[in-house]
């Protein structure tokens, strides 16, 4: 149950790239390994590298090269952490939950730093709309393990 858990946070923290792609899927017809794994969401991690968050981002919020230059590291910190804390076996669940909303919020602190004001209230957006697709699949899926 653990596993699942820490799977479905760290779902939450790339989701709103996911959720991006599935809108734009059939627009983007030249990435077909996000098609592969299901551009709509569900438990692939596979499309989400940092690097395709960097992507995704970079389209989303039109981010110069200086900007991407600047949150590429902080991405890939935070692909690293998640990872790390994922992997971690000796942490209860509620502890994993934690730090890993710790993580998430410190990274978009650190994100919002490099974004302009229009950047920042673009991906918040983005953001939100993340969430209400991660809770509409949750919801969804949450049915079969009542």
């Amino acid at each position: 149950m653990s596993k699942k858990f820490s799977i479905t946070v760290l779902l939450l923290v790339f989701v709103a790239g996911l959720v991006v792609v599935g809108r734009r899927a059939h627009a983007l017809q030249t990435a077909p390994a996000a098609q592969e794994h299901g551009a709509m969401g569900g438990s692939m991690m596979g499309p989400m590298t940092p690097e395709n968050r960097l992507k995704m981002l970079t389209e989303k919020l039109n981010l110069t090269e200086d900007q991407q230059a600047k949150l590429k590291p902080i991405i890939e910190d935070q692909a690293k952490q998640l990872k790390a804390l994922h992997d971690d076996t000796s942490l209860a669940p509620a502890d994993k939950q934690a730090k890993m909303k710790e993580l998430h919020e410190s990274s978009i602190e650190k994100m919002n730093a490099v974004l302009t004001p229009d950047q920042q209230a673009k991906w918040k957006q983005m953001r939100q709309e993340m969430m209400e697709k991660h809770k509409e699949m949750k919801s969804q899926g949450q049915m079969d393990h009542q």
